[in-house]
This record gives structure tokens, sequence and C-alpha cells, in this order.
């Protein structure tokens, strides 16, 4: 059974040099710039391991903000202020041979835990992230919402939404 652990920037992870998730960008990000940017403080990552220690997935979040003025006018949040803070999600990818066993959601829900987390020790509107178009119908599954039209899909969970996925008031 997999086991998801904090990314350690002194730490040899077996497959990490080898990783791929069949998604060239998400490959060329482990391969030459998840180490440099936790090392950096840009990200922090958190990897699945399997029983031998092997890379076999992760994800990252950062700090970031995005523009009222994303929203569409039916979505766009009443009394916000031109910018809002949110935690970004900024990779997430599991190796192509592990892929459809729900390892993905495995990461997205520790990545919402973490998200509803930080919004209790400072400010968050909730949760920003760019989505491939076939992985859009995954993310409104789980309650984001499409913001203005691009390429890749920018999209929103308000932490409103995280509160109630995990029974929070």
């Amino acid at each position: 059974m997999p086991r998801l652990v904090a990314f350690d920037t002194n730490t040899t992870y077996k497959g990490l040099k080898n990783f791929n998730c069949d998604n060239e960008m998400i490959n060329t990000f482990v391969h030459k710039s998840l180490k440099k940017r936790v090392k950096r403080n840009f990200s922090q990552a958190y990897v699945l391991v399997d029983e031998k220690e092997t890379f076999i997935g992760f994800y990252t979040l950062d700090t970031f903000a995005i523009t009222r003025e994303l929203f569409d006018d039916s979505n766009k949040p009443i009394g916000t202020p031109p910018m809002l803070p949110v935690i970004k999600l900024s990779m997430l990818g599991v190796s192509k041979s592990l892929q459809h066993h729900g390892l993905g959601k495995k990461l997205l829900s520790d990545a919402i835990h973490k998200v509803y987390d930080i919004s209790k020790i400072a400010g968050c509107a909730g949760m920003y992230l760019l989505a491939e178009e076939d992985a859009v119908s995954f993310y409104e599954k789980l309650g984001f919402i499409k913001l203005k039209e691009n390429t890749p899909v920018p999209m929103f969970l308000d932490i409103g939404v995280i509160r109630s996925i995990l029974n929070e008031k």
C-alpha cells in the first residue's frame, strides 16, 4: 500500500529520474524542477512511495493569488477583493503504470485537507488549479468550477465547498 510523505530534498527517491505519468510537462517538472522548487521554498511537495520507497506519484502546493476578473459573472464570489489569496495545486501526477487505481484521488484528497488546514492559519479563498481539458469533468465532480475559458482550464474550489466536503462548519 503506497504511503504519502512530505518531499525531502535530502532523500534520493528511487524512480524519480524515470517518473512517467504520460504528461511531458509534468514529467519534465519532476525530473528538472521539483527538487529545486522545494529547496527554494517556492513549492511544497508530497510524494507517494511504494513499499520499496519508489516514487510513484506526487503533488505540489504553492501560495498564489487570482483576480476576481477570472470569475464569470454567474459564479463571481460576492464582495471579494480584487485579488483572492488561494493555494494553487500546481502539479499532480501518478506513474502511468499505476493510474486508474484511485491514487490521484488520494493525492487530491490530501491536498484538499492541507488547503483546509492552511485556511485555518492564514486567509485563503480556496484551491486553484489549471486543468487539462480531459481532466475538467473529474474536477467538476469534486465541486471545482471553471473560471474564464482558457487552455489549460483555470478552476477553483471555494473554501466553503472544502469545508462542506470535510463536514466542517
